[in-house]
């Protein structure tokens, strides 16, 4: 990609979703650190849900926004409405999970185990939800989105 600003939805789209996958992996080696010392565990674990939220949403603005990636798609191929539904559907879910994830990193009463444990749920969802938003782009432009990842 040039060093110039993303202009076209599918290119926006391209970059938050690099950026939510960067993220991603950032919380993933946080999780994976020994949790010997739990509030540093606890912390380096919160900051990198930090970069997992801002991510999230800089990726719901790019696909979800009037001039976004879901409006191009559906301008295009609107057979593809209920893959597109779907999609928003797993924003909610995955926004739901980090704020239950943010809640137990904050509670004396939650294990590592249990904070480790929805941090994994979260993981997988971001990567399931990644996997069909890279069939939705392929459905519509016969574009390989992941390319480069």
């Amino acid at each position: 990609m040039s060093d110039s600003a993303p202009t076209t939805p599918i290119e926006r789209a391209k970059v938050q979703r690099e950026r939510l996958a960067e993220a991603a992996d950032g919380l993933e080696r946080a999780i994976t650190r020994p949790s010997a010392d739990e509030a540093a565990w606890r912390n380096g674990a919160g900051s990198a849900l930090i970069e997992v939220r801002a991510a999230l949403a800089a990726h719901i603005d790019a696909v979800e926004s009037d001039d976004g990636l879901y409006a191009d798609i559906m301008s295009r191929s609107a057979r593809l409405a209920h893959s597109i539904d779907r999609l928003r559907s797993e924003h909610t879910k995955l926004g739901d999970e980090i704020d239950e994830l943010d809640a137990l990193l904050r509670s004396a009463d939650a294990t590592v185990d249990e904070s480790n444990e929805s941090a994994l749920v979260l993981l997988a969802d971001i990567s399931r939800h990644r996997h069909h938003g890279a069939n939705l782009v392929w459905d519509s432009y016969d574009l390989d989105i992941g390319e480069g990842d």
